[in-house]
């Protein structure tokens, strides 16, 4: 098996074995003794002469491109196609419930023969699982990529995969130079040159009006929301914007050419001094991603992680952190969930218990509110693993404290109001914190006001959070509460809300149960 050592990086590819015949043969043995999903595939890699396989020993090119979306106990993974000095003759699925981040680490699961297909569906999956993915092309002498592709993974979930497109709800001018454009649902835009995925025609006369930046609206947390720099509108004029193939949703759903791409909008004459104006200008100049600035766990199973500006959580967080133990890579470190603070420059990662050990931190596919990926130069750190209630470490050594017995006093005046179509905002008047004991606040998450899930730390100072992927008509309780370093934790304050449901854009919320996939960014394994 020839592998390398990988390292987190915006390049893609990974690591993977060269098979020989031989190979191809244990390849069948483990197939045929491996408990795996279904998918929809061809057959095992059929077996060939020992001539072809004399004849041609150039393995084809590494997997480009995969994609993975998650729908109801399963996994439908799309690639582009491999070339190779003969001809591809098919296609494998590796994967796992583990990421593959060590030299010599292997999936659990599979492999999978998907046949001479640039599509699979891995079924049979469990649901809230994270699976991880990688693909290899293999030619007809059983040659086989030398690399992994880029790993991606996805959660399968209640639901089906997203097939709907999105769709232009509406366009106005914010002023005689600025266009802000409204979709269905979160949209990207595409990475060079992102102004040209729209085009401005005067309604009557059917002039073009030059677009000359796209970016994210910032103040829209959905991603629903772009705003166009134009040329000077005429007031009063009727112009018609149009969205291209370009714009597609979090899946990867290119929007649809016909009325569902248009809006139209009048012109404006307001001088463009607005903060949405001042946006785009920022936003257009900014071509630095971000950089994780540090990491700490208040307890053994939370950890605070900040950075040096707003920052895009992709649709499943988790996705976005991966924890080894710094002295053993084989062990990775469970998250449950994330949250992100409500100035986005900050998250609480919620995990399985932490020993009092250093960690290495990994932040991927990030990404700053001008989409610029994470400065692979930063995106990584140490940090120490949170403490039992009642012990700290100082100079290497464990030593035993008197824990605290007392709770700080909780926050107060706890309210919720929509601040999305799936989103909710949580205020609080702080703690009194009179002992100044208080570590950080826990927010917890119910359907009764009896059962709560596990709880998400937040920064001590903060007074407000926004809690996301929720959905319309369903009524949500949200405890808060207030807790020291020794563990003690106060009663807490109780809120409730219910979104308001919005007919057709309900099906669009069950998206957030599907896991679109994660880039594991390595360095390419050189031959």
């Amino acid at each position: 098996m020839k592998t390398k050592n990988p390292a987190f990086t915006n390049e893609p590819s990974q690591k993977t074995p060269t098979a020989t015949l031989a190979g191809v043969m244990l390849l069948l043995v483990t197939a045929m003794i491996t408990a795996a999903p279904t998918v929809h595939a061809a057959d095992i890699i059929p077996a060939e002469t020992s001539q072809l396989a004399a004849a041609d020993t150039t393995p084809p090119a590494d997997v480009e491109k995969v994609k993975a979306v998650a729908g109801e106990s399963q996994v439908t993974l799309t690639w582009n196609a491999a070339t190779d000095n003969v001809g591809v003759k098919g296609y494998k699925i590796y994967y796992g419930t583990k990421p593959v981040v060590k030299d010599g680490d292997t999936y659990d699961l599979g492999p999978i023969d998907a046949g001479d297909v640039l599509t699979t569906t891995v079924k049979g999956l469990n649901n809230g699982t994270t699976y991880y993915f990688a693909v290899t092309a293999y030619d007809a002498a059983g040659n086989e990529s030398e690399n992994y592709s880029v790993e991606v993974s996805a959660t399968p979930g209640h639901g089906s995969a997203d097939s709907t497109a999105p769709t232009v709800v509406s366009a106005t001018a914010v002023d005689r130079q600025t266009v802000k454009v409204v979709f269905s649902e979160a949209v990207t835009l595409p990475t060079l040159s992102p102004e040209t995925a729209f085009t401005i025609k005067n309604d009557s006369t059917q002039a073009l009006l030059e677009v000359r930046k796209a970016v994210k609206y910032t103040a829209d947390s959905t991603g629903k929301t772009i705003l166009l720099t134009t040329a000077q509108q005429d007031a009063g004029t009727n112009y018609i914007v149009t969205a291209g193939l370009q714009i597609k949703d979090l899946a990867g759903n290119p929007i649809v050419s016909g009325t569902s791409d248009t809006a139209v909008f009048t012109g404006s004459d307001v001088i463009p001094t607005t903060a949405a104006t001042q946006q785009t200008q920022q936003a257009s100049a900014d071509t630095t991603g971000p950089n994780l600035v540090s990491a700490s766990a208040p307890d053994n199973t939370h950890l605070i992680v900040t950075f040096n500006e707003p920052i895009q959580l992709s649709q499943n967080p988790t996705d976005n952190f991966i924890i080894t133990e710094e002295n053993n890579a084989d062990k990775v470190l469970t998250i449950k969930s994330v949250t992100l603070s409500d100035d986005m420059k900050s998250v609480t990662l919620t995990t399985e218990e932490q020993k009092a050990i250093n960690y290495n931190l990994y932040a991927v596919d990030l990404k700053d509110k001008a989409n610029n990926l994470i400065n692979v130069d930063n995106n990584a750190t140490v940090f120490l693993g949170g403490k039992s209630a009642g012990t700290q470490e100082a100079s290497g050594t464990q030593q035993t404290q008197t824990p605290l017995t007392s709770a700080p006093e909780d926050a107060s005046q706890l309210s919720a109001s929509k601040a999305g179509a799936d989103m909710v905002k949580l205020i609080w008047k702080a703690s009194p914190n009179t002992a100044g004991t208080l570590a950080h606040y826990m927010l917890y998450q119910g359907n009764d006001g009896t059962n709560y899930g596990t709880g998400a730390a937040i920064d001590p100072t903060a007074t407000s959070t926004q809690v996301g992927n929720l959905i319309p008509g369903i009524k949500y309780f949200f405890k808060l509460t207030a807790k020291d370093a020794a563990g003690n934790e106060s009663k807490g304050i109780v809120t409730s809300f219910t979104l308001p449901q919005t007919g057709p854009e309900l099906g669009l919320l069950l998206l957030g149960s599907l896991g679109l996939g994660k880039l594991l960014k390595r360095r390419k394994t050189r031959r």
